[in-house]
Order: C-alpha cells, then structure tokens, then sequence
C-alpha cells in the first residue's frame, strides 16, 4: 500500500494552511481528546506526532490541572518520530503511542 493511500484509510486530512518549505502536514483525531499528525517532507521522510488535550479531558472529569488553560496544557511526546513515508512504519508509530497512552494510569502511577 501506498504511504498516501495509508493517510487517506487512516483518515488523515490535509491540514489547511499548514504547507510551508516543502512539506505537507496532514492530521486524523482519532478521539475527541488526541490528534495525531504527519508531516510529509520532501526527501521522502516523514515526521509523526501527537497532542493530547489533557486540560479539556480531566475538566469534563471534574479534575482541574493548572489554571485549567485550555488553549495551553497539551500533552505531547517528548520526541517526534521521523521514519520513511511508508505505510508499515506510520501504522508501527501510531501503535507506538497506542501503547504508551494505554500505559499511563493515574491512580497506580508506579
């Protein structure tokens, strides 16, 4: 299978306005809270990453984090992915986040 035929079954749109230097941003909510992103370079690369918006899913808990700044508190990976545009080594990274975000358990952090 094609890399872009691997975004377009995933569900990944272009991003509107985000086409700068040669690269292509494209990105899929896979829930209402995470938003995963690819950006497509022209060296036939591409970067994986993901946002959690952490703040609007602990309030709808009745959990406040901070100041409870919405436009601010994400969660996100402290290092991006960058692989081939492939699409064997997109569905590899996004079961790599699968799997950490399966993994955080707030009331057994140990």
């Amino acid at each position: 299978m094609d890399f872009f035929d691997a975004l377009d079954q995933l569900g990944f749109k272009g991003a509107q306005g985000r086409v700068s230097r040669g690269i292509q941003a494209y990105n899929v909510k896979p829930n209402r809270y995470l938003t995963y992103w690819v950006h497509v370079y022209e060296d036939g690369t591409a970067l994986f990453t993901w946002e959690f918006a952490i703040t609007d899913y602990l309030l709808e808990r009745e959990i406040q984090l901070g100041s409870s700044e919405t436009l601010n508190l994400f969660m996100f990976p402290r290092e991006d992915l960058r692989g081939p545009q492939e699409a064997s080594w997109l569905a590899g990274a996004i079961d790599q986040v699968e799997v950490k975000l399966r993994s955080i358990d707030f009331a057994d952090p140990d």
